[in-house]
């Protein structure tokens, strides 16, 4: 499997370019999460106020919905979300990218999933005038085993990234054609 295309970024800071300006300032650490293989995804669960502050996603394992783990900062009394989304998927529907922006520190204002049967969001803030603008990643996923799961990062802050895990995928007729270079022409058709 691939990790490609994501929203956002792991926030690094260099402490001693602000410590060298007298400026002490806060920078927390992010924590890395991965969601690799699961790809049976009937549900996502997002929280979020100024920023998207955690996800969690539900899966169908054995004909019940197991939970992932909640990706975000622990909840605390200063720290929770005033919104919460649920985005449910249809038995036949699958992720095949994602898009977003994110604020001037790093944090993910919003999240649109896309499916193979349309779009999710966007889910979060929504402003005409982004820094980073807005960056979308469309994998190409035309079949439900080119989904192979999520991974991301998050800090104190929220969700600070979020990306998708590609698993290549040949349709039959794009098999033959590479089985079938440098000999002779005996194929007709490729497989129906």
């Amino acid at each position: 499997m691939i990790r490609a295309g994501h929203v956002g970024g792991i926030v690094t800071w260099n402490r001693d370019d602000f410590a060298e300006l007298g400026v002490e300032w806060y920078v927390p650490e992010d924590t890395e999460w991965d969601e690799k293989g699961r790809t049976m995804i009937s549900h996502i669960y997002v929280s979020y106020d100024a920023t998207i502050t955690s996800i969690q996603f539900g899966y169908y394992e054995n004909e019940a919905l197991v939970l992932s783990e909640r990706h975000g900062p622990p909840d605390n009394p200063g720290n929770f979300s005033t919104e919460f989304v649920t985005v449910k998927l249809v038995q036949d529907e699958y992720v095949t990218g994602l898009s977003g922006n994110e604020d001037l520190l790093g944090g993910i204002c919003n999240l649109t999933f896309h499916t193979n049967l349309g779009k999710h969001g966007p889910i979060g803030k929504f402003k005409d005038n982004y820094p980073s603008g807005s960056k979308v990643f469309d994998s190409e996923i035309r079949d439900r085993r080119g989904f192979g799961g999520f991974f991301g990062s998050y800090n104190s802050n929220g969700l600070s990234s979020i990306g998708i895990y590609v698993s290549p995928t040949a349709s039959s007729e794009k098999v033959v054609e590479s089985e079938n270079v440098g000999l002779s022409q005996r194929l007709v058709a490729p497989f129906q």
